[in-house]
């Protein structure tokens, strides 16, 4: 439910330590809890209705003697408690307080005098307690693992005002003492009305907590961890949610040593939530994901299309005029392309976009009778610029686009001889739409936001910084009978495109050989 949300998903924001600082954060506003508080409402309506109220048994003294009644069988009738409210309160705590609440009920009675004549008599009761306050104060913790718990703090229940009338027996001489069964009968709800809620409402939340989702699988390879790294806050009226937001290798998980960047306390938004990524969070990908060894490829023909423009093939006699010392070697000969990423790869936001670089190797492999034989290593470094958007579905999860890379080349190691690389570093810049769609063709998943049962994020909008980027949302509860619309809805950083800006890298002439025009089936290159 949409208040385990609002709850679960609160960490502390008071100073951390280095391995304390969060990778990922949630703000819900003081909007988000008032929204929670319109879901609340209902359900606690219908909890408390269907509440079974204790037997009464008292004694009390009445014009006609000592008697001892009996009010059993109660059930409630009508609930109006909307005047109930949400408050946050330091440091960790969320107070639900029901103001002016009204209860009836009915009931059976029945009465017996304690002493001689022992008349008795029975019927039915009409109950009806009113400007009821209770207020019942929770607080949000974390346990050892990283998982939030809600535990009961404290509840004060004040009835201002209860009334009874009594019908069937002799139902009009009771009702001219009624208010000695009214001061027993407000004691007796006072007493009962704090555990009650209490079992009703912590039940509710620890229900909802189950469904809470702070391990999620990428893919085959990766996971990502959101669990709390403090126990919960408040602070300027929201709460503050600090996580890991760490994705790890499934096979041997181990933390990025990547250091973590600072955030504001709050941040001020019209929005019910709002999430941070941090550069942290998208530097544990790289590091996973290159320790899982997904960040290595052998590139053949089968991943290049054939229905292009150009129809290109990794064959040394097509690659003849940017590679000839390769074709002299091994003419007209299959290749393959091993690429291997030797760092993990790293990741800058500022406010300008998002920018990323990798490090590798790239060894050209020539087919020799059924025989990979290495021709030659390259050095590579790839800049990149990189979008973000949001898929909205019945999972929310984060996707990174490459919309631009910048290859710099050096040869590193040569079984043919030495040979210039000037033709093929410019093929490669010529090829950066091709590197740029296979990339993306290889990235299929997108990095699972926190999720929780019927709750559901609406619509994104998003503030660069230096350091991480602000995704402010709203939240929708979707309610059991309905049915959230499997249609995805995509969000993005850049909807329109930008100018990608990256670091230039001078284009040094390694082996001081002039450049030179060349030709690949008939589009030129220098």
């Amino acid at each position: 439910m949409l208040l385990m949300f609002v709850m679960t998903l609160c960490a502390t924001c008071t100073a951390l330590s280095a391995d304390e600082k969060p990778g990922f954060r949630i703000q819900i506003s003081q909007k988000g809890v008032e929204y929670a508080r319109g879901v609340l409402l209902p359900k606690l309506k219908e909890a408390i209705q269907t509440l079974k109220i204790e037997d009464i048994d008292k004694t009390v003294n009445t014009p006609i003697g000592h008697m001892t009644f009996q009010i059993y069988n109660a059930r409630v009738a009508d609930v109006d408690i909307s005047q109930t409210t949400l408050a946050l309160a330091s440091p960790s705590n969320l107070v639900v307080s029901f103001n002016k609440a009204l209860i009836s009920a009915g009931a059976q009675w029945h009465y017996r005098r304690v002493h001689f004549p022992h008349i008795s008599d029975h019927g039915r009761i009409n109950i009806s307690a009113s400007q009821i306050n209770i207020n019942v104060n929770l607080n949000i913790g974390r346990t050892e693992d990283g998982k939030p718990n809600i535990t009961y703090q404290s509840c004060s229940t004040l009835v201002n005002h209860t009334s009874v009338i009594f019908s069937g027996g002799y139902s009009w001489l009771y009702n001219l003492f009624s208010g000695s069964v009214s001061a027993a009968l407000k004691s007796t709800l006072e007493s009962q009305a704090c555990p009650k809620l209490r079992i009703q409402i912590v039940k509710n939340l620890d229900n909802a907590l189950e469904s809470l989702n702070l391990h999620s699988d990428i893919d085959d390879y990766c996971f990502i961890d959101y669990s709390l790294v403090e126990a919960p806050s408040v602070l300027h009226d929201a709460f503050i949610a600090n996580g890991k937001g760490e994705i790890f290798d499934k096979t041997n998980p181990s933390e990025c040593p990547s250091p973590k960047q600072d955030m504001p306390e709050t941040v001020d938004s019209d929005r019910m939530v709002t999430l941070w990524i941090t550069e942290y969070m998208l530097n544990t990908a790289g590091y996973a994901y290159q320790r899982a060894g997904f960040l290595q490829y052998n590139l053949t023909n089968a991943d290049i299309p054939d229905d292009g423009f150009i129809k290109f093939k990794l064959n040394t006699t097509v690659l003849k005029p940017m590679l000839p010392e390769l074709y002299q070697h091994y003419p007209n000969k299959i290749l393959t392309i091993w690429i291997y990423v030797t760092k993990p790869i790293t990741f800058d936001i500022n406010k300008a976009g998002v920018s990323g670089q990798a490090e590798g190797t790239i060894t050209w492999l020539v087919h020799v009778n059924d025989t990979l034989v290495p021709a030659f290593t390259l050095d590579a470094q790839l800049d990149l610029c990189v979008n973000l958007s949001v898929h909205l579905g019945s999972k929310s999860e984060v996707y990174l686009d490459l919309i631009t890379v910048e290859p710099n080349i050096q040869l590193k190691k040569s079984n043919i001889g030495d040979f210039s690389i000037k033709s093929l570093r410019s093929f490669l810049i010529m090829a950066r739409f091709i590197i740029k769609e296979f990339v993306n063709s290889k990235v299929k998943h997108g990095i699972p936001l926190p999720s929780i049962d019927q709750v559901s994020f609406s619509g994104f909008q998003f503030n660069l910084e230096n350091g991480y980027i602000q995704m402010h949302s709203d939240i929708i509860y979707i309610d059991t009978r309905a049915k959230l619309d499997a249609k995805r809805e995509l969000y993005t950083v850049f909807p329109h495109g930008f100018e990608c800006k990256i670091r230039n890298r001078e284009n040094h002439d390694v082996d001081g050989q002039s450049e030179k025009h060349f030709s690949v089936l008939g589009v030129n290159f220098f």
